[in-house]
């Protein structure tokens, strides 16, 4: 059962990258867009000022003239940046690129659009329009950053004292692995959710049609954490197979669950590859798998501390880790919404932030599990043995 899921998901990667990568090598029309933003997007303090430019892609038979309108609604005037004059572009010169000055007013986000005079055909892509950031502060972004880079590395630093704890111990007994059956499956989707929207360009371009004025939401360094996170798993699943185990295996409703995900997720696969589904919900069905194997891969672990008594042979370090990373992402989110004034973005992200208090709750009972609860568990040679803080120790040695 265990080799199939190895099997399963080995499979399904190479054929989702084969769609991927046929849908990515197919070549696209031609945008026949007439204005480029550079850069499509930046971020400006208040007080403080930048420039971008705006671009004449194609020549024209007469001058373009070119006004700027603000938000969703396509306002003609905005509090949030100083009002940028309208341009003008003369006839015939193309590409021709104009500079413009921002200005930032008060934070928060905006989305800058173009009317051209006369009227020109332009198709919507990512460059057609201007997303400004208006940061309270310069100073405050830097500290986002920072937190933001602290977390990742205390993340991707979480798996290793498990690691080593197996290697120190010779030994796996009392790491569930349940726990780390869906911990592959979920960085599995997770990978290739991240591959998919960062590398893919169909994919991309499919986003932006359901989402228009939104960003990409996956960096570079979401596409390596989830690699790493992959690639860590797959280490302490080969540490399983050559280390004491005693009779630990995966319990048969979680194999139950890996085989019907992975199942899923290969019709779903083989539907979009014969274009009976769109390739963008196909990539948020992974999301969506990784998000439940999220919310329940802790629950097993938890119980069979409980019933051992103990929390002997799971990294305490893991779980100090796993705590820290998430006390400081939603340290970054409140310094996000705080310079942007953008409380909304922390609720708007519901999935992100309810994924961030469980996570960080399955924490606190482990914590709580292995320095208050079970603090007095004596290891023995074969099981444990619960000591009370008044209780002596029994002697093995026959009297």
């Amino acid at each position: 059962m265990q080799s199939f899921h190895l099997k399963g998901m080995f499979l399904l990667s190479l054929l989702i990258i084969s769609i991927l990568h046929r849908t990515n090598s197919e070549q696209l029309t031609a945008n026949n867009h007439v204005f480029l933003f550079d850069p499509p997007s930046l971020t400006v303090a208040v007080d403080h000022n930048t420039t971008a430019t705006i671009q004449l892609v194609s020549e024209q038979d007469e001058p373009v003239n070119v006004s700027f309108v603000y938000g969703l609604d396509r306002s003609p005037s905005t509090d949030y940046i100083q009002p940028l004059k309208p341009v003008h572009f003369p006839r015939h010169l193309a590409p021709m690129q104009i500079v413009l000055q921002i200005s930032g007013r008060r934070p928060g986000h905006l989305i800058v659009g173009c009317n051209a005079t006369p009227s020109l055909n332009n198709n919507l892509t990512e460059r057609d329009f201007l997303r400004i950031n208006i940061a309270r502060s310069t100073k405050l972004n830097r500290l986002i950053n920072i937190v933001g880079w602290l977390y990742f590395a205390a993340w991707s630093c979480s798996f290793y004292p498990q690691i080593v704890l197996n290697i120190r111990r010779q030994s796996v007994v009392g790491l569930h692995f349940d726990f780390l059956a869906f911990n592959l499956l979920g960085f599995f989707c997770y990978s290739i959710y991240n591959i998919a929207l960062y590398s893919w360009r169909d994919v991309q371009d499919s986003y932006r049609k359901s989402h228009p004025h939104g960003v990409i939401p996956v960096l570079v360094n979401d596409v390596v954490f989830g690699l790493h996170g992959f690639i860590a798993t797959l280490i302490t699943i080969f540490q399983c197979l050559f280390y004491d185990r005693s009779t630990q295996r995966v319990s048969y409703i979680t194999s139950i669950l890996l085989v019907l995900s992975v199942l899923f997720l290969t019709i779903t696969t083989i539907v979009t590859a014969v274009g009976r589904m769109d390739l963008l919900l196909l990539i948020y069905f992974y999301s969506y798998v990784k998000l439940i194997a999220s919310c329940i891969k802790y629950i097993p672990q938890a119980v069979m501390n409980r019933r051992r008594r103990s929390t002997e042979g799971w990294s305490i370090g893991n779980v100090w880790l796993d705590f820290l990373g998430g006390i400081l992402s939603l340290i970054q989110m409140v310094l996000l919404a705080i310079n942007y004034n953008d409380w909304s973005s922390i609720f708007g992200s519901i999935t992100k932030l309810g994924l961030g208090i469980i996570s960080m709750g399955f924490d606190l009972i482990f914590l709580v599990q292995h320095y208050i609860l079970y603090k007095n568990t004596k290891k023995q040679e074969h099981g444990y043995q619960v000591l009370d803080n008044n209780e002596q120790p029994t002697s093995s040695i026959p009297t």
